[in-house]
């Protein structure tokens, strides 16, 4: 398919690039657990055994299919969660009603500085999964004038800091 504005923002492609489009319903115990829509670009998978839906499921998923195209995926992977009702559609794959919530997830995987899959939506049912982010702080480092000088000293302004303390 060709990129809309929103997936060619998310890929930082120009509108209209050539994208592979994916979707999948995922499974635990015999119930639908997730769906995902994944995208790959085009340049990166035409004509490769990841290109054919065939070759599903795929041992390392989406990581494993890049790596065996030599794509490394070596930079962070991006998740926004928003949390939503679910569309008519996805409400009825995942068996679920009109009124449970879901998560709905957009994941970019990035290789070299570049955006080489997009998950845009991975939809969780809001009634079966619950959401763990770790958050790693890391140790004090102070700064010339003594004071802590970790990551929000680093993006928030001193004098905005001094007013909240």
């Amino acid at each position: 398919m060709r990129a809309d504005g929103r997936l060619a923002g998310l890929f930082g492609v120009p509108v209209g690039t050539r994208v592979l489009e994916r979707r999948f319903v995922f499974y635990a115990s015999g119930v639908p657990s997730r769906l995902s829509c994944s995208c790959l670009l085009a340049a990166d998978v035409e004509g490769t055994p990841v290109a054919d839906p065939g070759n599903e499921p795929w041992p390392g998923g989406n990581i494993g299919q890049l790596r065996s195209l030599g794509i490394e995926v070596d930079g962070d992977i991006v998740e926004e969660t928003a949390v939503r009702m679910p569309t008519p559609e996805e409400a009825g794959l995942l068996g679920i009603g009109a009124g449970v919530p879901v998560f709905a997830i957009t994941r970019q995987m990035f290789a070299g500085g570049r955006v080489v899959e997009v998950a845009d939506p991975i939809v969780i049912p809001g009634d079966r999964a619950v959401r763990v982010d770790r958050i790693p702080v890391r140790a004090p480092r102070h700064g010339k004038d003594g004071r802590d000088d970790r990551s929000l000293a680093g993006r928030v302004p001193q004098e905005r800091l001094q007013r909240q303390r």
